[in-house]
């Protein structure tokens, strides 16, 4: 559309078969980051449900025949794992339903939104979140008025570029006030809490030197730099936070399991 409203198609064309490209590199990469934490949980899961079906009703068991005192830990523990084994097949097709419905809800668009807005309140997550999309935007931006686009087209197309429904209201608003004259910077220092800071202060650098393409390129470069390497600390900083909730599941139970036997032990 940029590149038939400017008369430069092949241009355009080759403008969004780059930024495709980075776009693609960065998704590959964060879904990269997060195949080994998803290894881990499943697992974990499974291990665990596993545990709850064919170990706790053993040593339940014993319990019982000991008669012995057991800890609330303990009889939380027991108390899932005689609903796993009195209705495996029930709970598992809850657990499917849970997946499937969350799967299909992430195609809804109410649950776009939910999605889009929860990631804003994850640590980590939101800072790369919010560096991606400045990153999408800006270039997007750029490579629009770069081909002599409309200021006001060049955010309209931009809008329906960026897929988060909160930055795409940013830049509706910009959109809509830039047709009143006011600055493009003015919108984005008021969304701090979305764009990053220095994105409306260099687009306000942009706008006095008379460079906003060029600028809006180095503010996409810089981000995307960000992003990346955010996303390999990412995947660094995951594992250890990994071992740690491993190590805690796995201490819980082995502390609820063994203080009844224990408490016997020294009753003797």
């Amino acid at each position: 559309r940029a590149g038939e409203e400017s008369g430069k198609l092949s241009e355009a064309l080759q403008l969004v078969a780059e930024q495709m490209e980075r776009v693609y590199q960065l998704q590959k990469k964060i879904k990269g980051a997060m195949i080994y934490p998803a290894i881990i949980v499943v697992a974990l899961l499974i291990v665990g449900v596993l545990m709850m079906i064919f170990i706790v009703p053993t040593l339940t068991a014993t319990f019982e025949d000991l008669n012995v005192d057991l800890p609330v830990s303990t009889q939380i523990i027991i108390s899932i794992s005689n609903f796993l084994v009195n209705y495996t097949i029930p709970a598992i097709g809850l657990i499917l339903l849970a997946v499937v419905s969350f799967i299909y809800g992430l195609k809804t668009t109410i649950g776009k939104k939910l999605w889009n807005t929860s990631l804003l309140y994850i640590p980590v997550v939101k800072t790369i979140a919010k560096e991606a999309n400045a990153a999408r935007a800006t270039r997007t931006l750029s490579s629009l008025l770069s081909s002599w686009v409309q200021v006001v087209g060049a955010f309209e197309i931009t809008e329906g570029v960026i897929q988060n429904h909160k930055f795409k209201a940013v830049l509706s608003d910009a959109r809509e006030r830039v047709q009143k004259g006011e600055p493009i910077s003015e919108v984005f220092a008021e969304n701090e809490h979305l764009y990053p800071a220095l994105v409306g202060e260099l687009i306000a650098v942009g706008e006095e030197t008379g460079k906003l393409p060029d600028m809006l390129l180095e503010i996409a470069q810089f981000y995307e730099g960000e992003v990346e390497q955010k996303t390999k600390n990412m995947s660094t900083f995951i594992e250890p936070l990994l071992m740690l909730i491993v190590g805690g599941g796995v201490g819980f139970f082995a502390v609820s399991m063994i203080t009844p036997i224990y408490s016997v032990s020294t009753g003797f």
